[in-house]
């Protein structure tokens, strides 16, 4: 059993030293290729247009909280709304975000009040930007369908816990033709924003948002040394694998 602890406590070391010697390299320039990922590039092209125009960007992240085990999710999806809160500080429209969990209200309205003062256009920020539609997740997506309908919105980005409800949200959308990037944790909502949306994130490519959309030297590390780590665990396996039919190791 000490093996498997001393591999543990190895494969955490090794972990923190390659995302700083990754996070150096990028800092001076060295290069790590991403996978293409034709989604985060048109979620970039929506913001830009819906920004120009004049008009507003949607953003829900569904039951997403802080405290649960969805947080993964929710700050994955907080680093797409920082994004677009950035991107939005140059027009005279807020973004609107939309919740249905009462803890993520707070760390909403607080990662577009930051990406306003980072852009030092804290004066534009709109305390009504972060909105907790209702505390279930289907009535929430039955009224951010009127947000999107009525409140200028030319960009619809439906990220986060989001179940079957997305269908609604999406369907408001596609009634104002916008062009739709669309994910989540759960099977239901990836099957509807599957069919439903324009572009559609699946899996493990929801979490990688702010390395593809800000292109953080510490984000692109952290993606570099998952996929080391992954190719470890793998030969692990298989050289566990191989002892054990070999009788090598109990």
């Amino acid at each position: 059993m000490w093996l498997f602890d001393w591999f543990g406590l190895a494969l955490v070391l090794l972990a923190g030293l390659l995302l700083i010697v990754f996070s150096i390299l990028v800092r001076y320039g060295f290069k790590l290729a991403l996978r293409p990922l034709r989604s985060y590039d048109a979620l970039a092209n929506q913001v830009g247009q819906a920004v120009e125009s004049g008009g507003r960007v949607h953003v829900s992240l569904g039951s997403g909280s802080i405290i649960g085990e969805d947080t993964g999710t929710t700050l994955s999806t907080l680093a797409m709304l920082e994004y677009v809160s950035e991107a939005s500080s140059i027009s005279d429209l807020s973004p609107v975000a939309t919740t249905s969990d009462a803890t993520a209200l707070p760390v909403i309205s607080d990662t577009i009040r930051r990406a306003y003062h980072h852009k030092d256009a804290a004066d534009k920020f709109e305390v009504v930007s972060a909105r907790l539609v209702a505390l279930d997740s289907l009535t929430m997506a039955a009224g951010a369908t009127g947000i999107i309908a009525d409140d200028d919105v030319r960009a619809n980005i439906l990220a986060g816990s989001l179940g079957p409800e997305i269908a609604l949200m999406a369907e408001a959308g596609q009634r104002k033709h916008l062009n739709q990037v669309a994910t989540s944790d759960r099977l239901q909502g990836q099957a509807a924003a599957f069919v439903m949306a324009d572009h559609v994130l699946l899996g493990e490519e929801l979490y990688v948002a702010r390395a593809y959309l800000t292109q953080e030297p510490t984000a692109i590390a952290s993606l570099a040394v998952q996929d080391v780590l992954r190719w470890i665990v793998i030969a692990a396996l298989v050289v566990g694998s191989v002892l054990s039919i070999l009788g090598l190791m109990h």
